[in-house]
């Protein structure tokens, strides 16, 4: 059986983790077909990304079992590190549908998202330290970007769970929604994405990647200067306005 999922249609690519009687734990082979369906996802017209878990979680993080039995190495932490920067660098918006546990390593991939839409009862935590393990997939980095340091230092040090409507309050999470309508709400928070010339949303997540670590300064002479500008579907999109 596949550990993950990918389904695309009318510019939406699904990736699904497929583990539910685990809740969704990633392990190696998990990484290596997120990574191939990357490649593909890369290489198809795509303009959106929908991750999500199938079952009741996101994903529970970590499969404790091969970490404990000394099957995942430094190397191995590496190629998977690199998948989730493979996910976060994808040109096109990927958005994250978050139900139940997102811990840990579930977290970490969810950061990779450029977008996290959670269930109002899902459970975000970071647990490293519970299990005297540090991140490897980016989360020291790319969750005080998120959340500030300060609420980093919180989520880390006492390894406290927060609810959706928590995520959302601290900037972990975009908005949250009845666990019932997240499937809905992340399928039409995509679809407006894809309403949208993908052009201009590639452009802009570029212009984002380039300056992040500019000064305002920089960043906006950077802007004026490699801005992609008016694009091919501007003349065709106002004049469809101007018929409503």
């Amino acid at each position: 059986m596949a550990l993950v999922l990918l389904a695309i249609e009318d510019g939406l690519a699904r990736l699904t983790l497929n583990r539910p009687e685990k809740l969704n734990a990633l392990s190696g082979e998990a990484f290596h077909e997120i990574d191939a369906h990357l490649c593909a996802i890369e290489q198809a017209e795509v303009g959106c990304v929908l991750l999500s878990g199938a079952g009741r979680s996101f994903c529970a993080g970590h499969d404790l079992d091969g970490i404990a039995g000394g099957s995942e190495g430094i190397e191995v932490g590496r190629h998977e590190s690199a998948v989730i920067e493979r996910l976060a660098a994808l040109p096109m918006p990927v958005v994250a549908a978050v139900r139940g546990h997102c811990l840990t390593g579930g977290l970490e991939l969810a950061l990779g998202a450029d977008i996290v839409i959670a269930a109002e009862d899902a459970k975000f935590a970071d647990t490293h330290a519970k299990w005297d393990l540090v991140p490897i997939w980016g989360l020291s980095q790319r969750l005080p970007r998120r959340v500030g340091l300060a609420k980093a230092y919180e989520m880390v040090f006492a390894s406290r769970t927060y609810s959706g409507v928590e995520a959302v309050a601290m900037g972990l999470a975009n908005f949250a929604v009845p666990a019932d309508r997240l499937d809905e709400e992340a399928t039409r928070f995509c679809r407006d994405i894809l309403a949208n010339a993908g052009r201009a949303n590639r452009a802009f997540k570029t212009l984002v990647a380039k300056t992040e670590e500019l000064t305002l300064a920089y960043g906006l002479r950077y802007e004026l200067d490699h801005t992609e500008g008016r694009g091919p579907e501007m003349a065709e999109r106002i004049a469809r306005m101007r018929k409503k």
